[in-house]
């Protein structure tokens, strides 16, 4: 019946979120159909309602977008304390940002993956994003902060993990949305857009950036946006990651600023999918 439904929303909608919301209150209404399923405390969550609530959020919620304008806006107040400081600096500022997710919002992409009941490949997202430039927008107060990392003379540094293969289509998208020079963002020398060549790792890419700059702050939605410490072989475990948080306690909010996103990430390697119930009942140390 699901299956059935799935396939129905994909023939009524006309757009990505559309197809989304449809499916979500469909799975609503066949989860309720069936007897003696609806509302048992043992029943787990369909894998796609989950999906679906996460990418809504971020796509509806007035909260998301509120977190998002606080992060940025605490990251701000921190840059700026730090260009009013009267203190002889050998560098000049900068501050170095994520950008999918962090800049950039590609919930249109999950939606797209939901809709046509696909799962992420590399080369799937690749393709999307050279089709669908203009589906791509702004993670909200992302877009102040930079123009007034301008204003203040300091330098903007895009750190990614998206390949180097598409940095064409990544600086089409960046221009279009007004957040810096073509010329610029394709001479990788100018330290304006540092893509993935091979590893995930970023920290080497952090190092080119704090060997030229006074890097003042850090802003991702991943962990290992901030430091490779959490990329540990060590830290392979929900608990090691938080431990490893809890150590570098006075970075949060100071110097890192994390936004927002409950779609994919490094977090999800540590979840057993098959048992999501044994996250239920403990609570959180």
């Amino acid at each position: 019946m699901i299956i059935e439904l799935f396939e129905r929303t994909k023939l009524t909608a006309s757009c990505p979120l559309t197809a989304a919301i449809t499916l979500a209150l469909t799975l609503t209404v066949a989860a309720s159909a069936v007897p003696g399923k609806a509302g048992a405390d043992s029943d787990p969550m369909p894998a796609q309602d989950s999906a679906l609530r996460a990418v809504l959020w971020m796509r509806t919620a007035a909260e998301y977008e509120a977190l998002c304008r606080q992060v940025y806006r605490a990251a701000w107040l921190h840059v700026r304390s730090e260009t009013m400081k009267r203190i002889a600096r050998p560098k000049p500022l900068a501050v170095i940002l994520d950008l999918d997710e962090t800049v950039l919002d590609n919930t249109a992409y999950s939606a797209y993956l939901i809709q046509s009941g696909l799962k992420h490949s590399k080369r799937r997202w690749q393709d999307w994003n050279r089709r669908n430039t203009d589906k791509i927008g702004l993670v909200p107060g992302a877009k102040a902060f930079i123009d007034r990392m301008k204003d203040a003379n300091v330098h903007v540094a895009f750190v990614s993990n998206r390949s180097e293969e598409i940095r064409d289509v990544t600086v089409r998208i960046l221009v279009n949305l007004g957040l810096g020079e073509k010329d610029e963002l394709l001479d990788r020398d100018t330290l304006r857009l540092l893509l993935r060549t091979d590893s995930g790792s970023k920290q080497a890419r952090r190092r080119e950036v704090m060997e030229k700059y006074d890097v003042v702050a850090l802003l991702g939605d991943n962990l290992g946006d901030f430091s490779d410490d959490f990329r540990s072989p060590a830290v392979n475990s929900i608990q090691g990651r938080r431990g490893k948080v809890r150590e570098y306690n006075d970075n949060w909010g100071t110097k890192w600023f994390v936004l927002p996103n409950p779609i994919y990430g490094y977090w999800t390697k540590f979840i057993d999918w098959n048992r999501p119930g044994r996250y239920f009942d403990a609570p959180r140390r």
